[in-house]
């Protein structure tokens, strides 16, 4: 008996093992996306401007640089893309959830995110922007907001570059419109954001000016779930030709984001 008990208790191991953890050669996450014949990809369009938001003379049509480049990746992948809208700080967890894809949405590659998500490689080297009001003197670095009141996105690398000097008085807003409005109604002393939405938000605002140095240099990721590396491997395929082929350097030059950065990355 102890004997049949122990056989038993072997097979039940054995077809245990199949108990639906992907190992690498069962990925079929890129053929997932080519059998839809769709790349679903996650984002917030809400003060998207440039990534992706809704074209102000075409309601329900939405437009940006990360737009683009996701067109440019689904036609490498012989699909179509498919935008799904999203709030900025639930893009990691919709992911894991399924909800899409892969997120790509001016996601920096934060440690803590690397822990939670797969990454792609680098398509953008972002650096952090001070925005203040027009009328505003006195502040040109980090160290010129101490004692002050700075608005950032919550979830943001500014975020943490924020709280890692306990002198500022950090406000954190779900949406990076609402920090720009805090700025000019008096509600906070300054802003700090990715340099693509200061240029927006900030230059492009008569009542606001960005002031000092771009720092805090960083790179934007498309965020994918752990398993799903075949597909991540198709799209760093897709970014390398599109560096390679110019793609990359002409949507950027389109938006009005290619820098110095951008050059020394090899995009041109």
């Amino acid at each position: 008996m102890k004997s049949a008990y122990l056989l038993l208790a072997l097979l039940l191991l054995i077809s245990g093992c199949d108990s639906g953890v992907k190992s690498p050669d069962t990925d079929s996450s890129l053929e997932r996306v080519k059998k839809a014949g769709v790349l679903r990809w996650g984002a917030d369009v809400i003060g998207g401007i440039p990534y992706v938001y809704e074209a102000p003379d075409h309601p329900g049509t939405y437009i940006g640089f990360e737009m683009d480049i996701a067109k440019s990746i689904a036609q490498s992948l012989g699909v179509k893309q498919e935008l799904v809208i999203k709030a900025w700080d639930t893009l990691i967890p919709e992911l894991q959830r399924e909800s899409f894809d892969m997120a790509m949405n001016g996601i920096e590659d934060t440690e803590e995110r690397s822990n939670i998500v797969h990454f792609s490689d680098p398509y953008y080297l972002y650096t952090q922007q001070i925005t203040v009001r027009k009328d505003t003197q006195g502040i040109m670095s980090l160290d010129d907001l101490k004692g002050k009141k700075v608005a950032t996105l919550s979830g943001s690398a500014a975020e943490d570059i924020l709280r890692g000097i306990p002198e500022i008085d950090v406000s954190i807003n779900p949406e990076i419109i609402y920090s720009y409005q805090d700025l000019e109604e008096n509600k906070v002393d300054a802003v700090v954001l990715d340099t693509p939405i200061a240029i927006a938000y900030g230059a492009g605002n008569p009542k606001l000016k960005n002031v000092g140095k771009p720092f805090g240099e960083g790179h934007y990721v498309i965020a994918f779930r752990g398993a799903d590396n075949a597909l991540s491997d198709a799209v760093n395929q897709a970014l390398i030709k599109l560096k390679q082929n110019g793609e990359l350097g002409k949507i950027y030059k389109k938006w009005g984001i290619m820098n110095d950065q951008q050059q020394k990355a090899g995009i041109k």
